[in-house]
């Protein structure tokens, strides 16, 4: 097991704590994260889930996960450096357009992969999107946290699942998340896109026309007027308002 390597909390989410530790045999940094002692058998459901469906994910722009513990209910996956969160707080004064267009390129086609296995990721968020740094400035970008995916058929989805993610249409609290959609994915991406382009979360005072049209449209309060998917999001970034 574990009990020989020492572990450094990253943080918790709703259904788990995470944790970091160096493997000495592999010598190489894992993550590990585990259910919390007080789930239910439907959150401990969940929370497999979320192994099982990113275990079943290959794609480069998908964070890896290794092994499913079933006595202690963890898993382990693969090490990041920091959230797309952090990376733009310390480094958005000092990114050229290339590298912006760079990380945004990672981040849709990682996306694009969920969508095509019929997949919603529905929770989006600058903390839910990872990057890994090498060296000469090259940065891989790559999606974690499925716990709240979406399965067309699945009656896991309870309507109740709380509202999270900053990116997240606020329409959904009203149509609940049963109804999430194309739209609703679409609606956080553009949020995503923005943030990277910018580096700021509050577009309010954003004065350039096109970002503004980009922005009206892939967060249209009207879903049926966005952006229908991520092809056609892609195609209208306004890179030249940069």
């Amino acid at each position: 097991g574990f009990s020989q390597f020492a572990l450094t909390p990253l943080g918790e989410g709703s259904y788990a704590q995470v944790y970091k530790y160096s493997d000495t045999l592999y010598n190489k940094t894992f993550v590990l994260k585990r259910a919390k002692k007080n789930l239910s058998p439907k959150e401990i459901e969940r929370f497999k889930l979320e192994f099982t469906e990113m275990k079943a994910l290959k794609s480069p722009y998908i964070v890896e996960v290794y092994s499913y513990d079933e006595e202690n209910n963890q898993y382990i996956m693969e090490f990041m450096d920091c959230t797309l969160l952090d990376f733009m707080r310390y480094n958005n004064h000092n990114l050229n357009l290339s590298q912006r267009k760079n990380i945004i390129s990672q981040i849709l086609k990682g996306f694009s992969y969920i969508h095509s296995k019929k997949l919603f990721h529905r929770d989006i968020s600058p903390c839910n999107i990872l990057i890994k740094k090498y060296e000469d400035n090259v940065i891989v970008v790559k999606i974690s946290d499925f716990g709240l995916v979406k399965y067309p058929e699945s009656t896991l989805t309870t309507t109740e699942t709380h509202f999270k993610g900053v990116c997240n249409d606020p329409a959904l609290r009203l149509c609940g998340f049963k109804n999430y959609s194309m739209a609703h994915e679409i609606y956080a991406l553009t949020h995503i896109v923005m943030f990277v382009l910018t580096g700021k979360q509050n577009f309010q005072d954003i004065k350039n026309r096109d970002l503004r049209e980009f922005l009206e449209k892939g967060q249209n309060p009207d879903p049926s007027k966005r952006f229908k998917n991520i092809t056609e999001l892609r195609e209208n970034i306004p890179y030249n308002a940069l």
